[in-house]
């Protein structure tokens, strides 16, 4: 995790420090609400790593992703605690081709803990155009969803500037393939920075598959979501 250095620390000592202000972490749901991208990561990035996905390629990759996140009303799935946050990515930019869609779900949990739950929809293509305020969630069941239960729910850590949240050694699923996997990810938000990793591992210890192929996604928040 990066460190990051406040104002405070060239107040030491000083009685005044303790007036200044401190900014306090969103909560995670809140957190994601916008629209990100990582074009300075791509930027940055050596040019023979930027390059799409390509089946069977074994080489590192990283691919430019814009992502935008909303909070839904999808109250058979989520209830009056829990905050439903619908993500949509597309690849390259906020009008390419849709990359991923997920519903996750936050929920509070004994003694201020918070777990995620992440769903694929079994029909994105329904979903493909809504927007912050869409009804389009209101109705949708878990019939609608595939779930990977509670093995897989992730444990959010808040940190002083954000959260982080890894998938448990526990989550393991069968494909639509057939095959047996264990699922990993690893999400952080700092600020107005997130990362995003995930992989699937299988039995054997080879990969099915590693999203993005090199390091993890570096997203930065561009504004609000629209």
């Amino acid at each position: 995790m990066r460190k990051r250095w406040f104002p405070l620390a060239f107040c030491l000592g000083l009685t005044a420090c303790a007036s200044l202000p401190t900014r306090e972490a969103l909560p995670p749901g809140q957190a994601l609400i916008g629209t990100w991208d990582n074009q300075a990561q791509i930027k940055a990035a050596p040019p023979e790593l930027v390059r799409p996905p390509v089946a069977g390629n074994p080489y590192p990759w990283v691919d430019g992703q814009s992502a935008q996140f909303f909070e839904v009303r999808a109250p058979n799935i989520a209830g009056p605690k829990d905050q439903a946050i619908y993500l949509i990515w597309r690849s390259g930019s906020p009008t390419g081709p849709i990359s991923r869609q997920r519903l996750w779900v936050f929920r509070p949990q004994e003694g201020g803990k918070i777990s995620m739950d992440f769903y694929a929809f079994k029909t994105p293509e329904a979903f493909a155009d809504a927007g912050p305020g869409s009804k389009a969630f209101e109705a949708v069941t878990i019939e609608d969803l595939t779930a990977y239960g509670p093995a897989c729910s992730l444990p959010v850590i808040k940190t002083a500037t954000g959260w982080t949240a890894s998938i448990p050694t526990t989550c393991s699923i069968i494909a639509r393939s057939g095959r047996k996997m264990t699922l990993s990810a690893d999400l952080q938000v700092d600020g107005d920075r997130f990362s995003y990793q995930e992989h699937g591992l299988l039995e054997t210890g080879a990969y099915a598959f590693k999203v993005p192929g090199g390091p993890a996604y570096e997203f930065n928040k561009k504004g609000p979501a629209s």
